[in-house]
Order: structure tokens, then sequence, then C-alpha cells
């Protein structure tokens, strides 16, 4: 049997054991992204419910493993849980297992290694965040670097499938769909750290109305009109800002749907475009409703599915397996 069957080179044993050893690689990156991205959405659940410093100490809770219960304590110990003690020690596992394996170490072991300095970082954030009462430039860092985690761990959990379902690992040159692609996740990162920038600084209500920011009423004529366009100064550019990047990456994801007619990328993008419709939706609704809890937490969760489908439609433009059909 060649050695480099179905992609997989044997150096160090058995066929059956790189395919044994890719699978479980395979289902713990699915694994560590789940619990990533369960961690990432209790995050702005626990910032919704101003429990940010419920737990006044790190790495501790007013000094104990496990504090006593009260609701707004619990919520941010429970995300510390999931953050310390469940993804934690999944990741040691998936970084050492990346590692071990000659075959996985040569396509992965970068990007395991890179993950590790980046959720090391992303530990001193999360301590930061505490000690420094919030600061908002350590708010948004914190959640822009956990978006950075997430699309890493993502890209080495969607191309081991690819390899996994395929028999190979093909990376293509980046051709313009990839770029473009690219393009669409760089764009989102932006987006989601200007809307992070809106919860840090409670901007969230700079605005009253939507579309129009807000309302003038002229006292002599008791007529009202809507301002669209108010001064960029303040908590209102921050929220504007946000507004008006939502509308571009509107119009560019129109775009990207567009040109991809007769192609996966058309399917996956117009998804996009529909969840992102609603995610505009999610936004006037805390505008409306004033920033009820559900509606925010949910918005919060939409920009990361969202971010989601960017990244793995990237990631299957660029190895082709959106185009990928499995044999009967």
């Amino acid at each position: 049997m060649n050695r480099r069957q179905n992609g997989l080179p044997e150096p160090d044993g058995s066929m059956e054991r790189a395919q044994r050893n890719l699978r479980w690689f395979h289902h713990i990156s699915l694994g560590v992204w789940i619990l990533a991205l369960i961690t990432m959405i209790l995050g702005p659940y626990v910032r919704a419910e101003n429990a940010g410093l419920s737990c006044p100490d790190w790495p501790l809770c007013f000094g104990h493993v496990v504090p006593p219960y009260e609701y707004r304590v619990y919520l941010e110990f429970i995300h510390r849980v999931f953050a310390g003690m469940l993804l934690g020690p999944l990741f040691v596992v998936w970084l050492i297992f990346s590692w071990l394996d000659r075959n996985l170490r040569s396509r992965f072991g970068f990007w395991t290694l890179l993950a590790a300095i980046v959720l090391a970082v992303q530990i001193f954030l999360g301590r930061q965040t505490v000690t420094m009462l919030l600061n908002p430039y350590i708010v948004k860092s914190h959640l822009l670097n956990a978006l950075v985690l997430l699309g890493i761990i993502l890209l080495v959990w969607r191309r081991s499938r690819v390899w996994m379902h395929t028999g190979q690992l093909n990376i293509g040159n980046v051709s313009v769909p990839v770029l473009l692609q690219r393009i669409l996740v760089v764009a989102l990162l932006v987006q989601i750290y200007l809307g992070g920038r809106v919860s840090a600084n409670e901007a969230g209500l700079a605005c009253t109305t939507f579309p129009a920011c807000y309302t003038t009423r002229d006292e002599s004529s008791g007529e009202s009109d809507a301002v669209y366009f108010p001064p960029m100064r303040g908590h209102t550019e921050i929220h504007i800002t946000h507004r008006l990047g939502g509308y571009a990456l509107f119009l560019y994801i129109v775009f990207l749907t567009l040109i991809g007619r007769g192609t996966f990328r058309f399917r996956r993008n117009a998804t996009f475009l529909g969840l992102l419709t609603l995610q505009i939706l999610l936004g006037a609704l805390n505008v409306i409703y004033s920033l009820p809890v559900p509606v925010t937490v949910l918005h919060s969760a939409m920009a990361m599915a969202l971010f989601i489908l960017a990244v793995i439609t990237t990631i299957d433009t660029r190895t082709g397996y959106g185009d990928y059909r499995k044999p009967a």
C-alpha cells in the first residue's frame, strides 16, 4: 500500500493508526471550539446582566474556588468554569495531541501553538478585565482576542474535517474568491469590535430610535423631525459608527452573493445575508426596547454565528471543500 495514499504519509505508524489519530483529533478540535463558543456567548450574558465585576478578585471569587451562591456572582463564576475548568484542560489535550503525531504536527502544529499563545493572552486580558475594573480598552481587546482564538480553532477543526472526509488537504492559492471572503471575515471582525466598543462604553442607548438616531420636537409648531445623522461626538459617534458599519457589511455581502451565483458560495453568502438581516433587526429591538437582556445576548450570539459561517466559507473556498461531493 502506498504510504502516501489518501494524503496521509506514514513515517511513524500504519495507515490505520494515522486515520484513527486524525479522527480523534477532529473530534477533540470540535469539542474545543464548541467550548470556546459557549464561553464567548457567556461573556456577553455576564456583561448584559452587569455581572462583570461580581467576582472582584481573580482567579478566585471572593477568595473561594466555589463562591457562595448569588445570581450575578454565579454568572461570572460559570463563565470562569467554562473557560478554566472545561475549555482549558481539553485545550491542553488538543495541543499535545497535535504535536505527538508527526502527520498532525506537520499540518496543524503551527496553528495549535499559535492558539496556545493567543489563549495565554486571553487569560491575561481576562485577569486585567477584573483588576482594571472593566476598562473599555481591555474589554474590547478581550473580545477581539477571543474572536482570533475562535477563528484559529475553527481553521484547525475545518481543515481536519476536510482531510478526514476527502483523504487529502490541498491548500490552494489565494484566488480572488478567497481574497473576497477574507475581506468579509476582516470586515466582520471590525464590526464585532465596533459592537464591543458600544457595549464597553455603554453607548447602546445613545440613539433611542431606529433607523433614525433620535427625534427632535419643534415646540412652536409641535412637529417632530427624525435625525439620521447626528453630530459624531461622544457616545453618539460610537453608536452611529457601529450602525454604519452594519449597513456597509450588508452591502458587501449582497455583492458577494451576487457574484457567487453558480457556486457553493452563493448558498453560504445568501444564508449569511439572511442572518445579517436578522442581526440588524435584533440591533433595532435593542434600541427600541432599551437593551433587554435576552435580545442583547441573542444579538451577541448571532454575531458569533456570522463569524463562524464567514470563517468556514473562507476555509472551504481555499481548500475546495465547498464543492466537494462525497461519492455514493
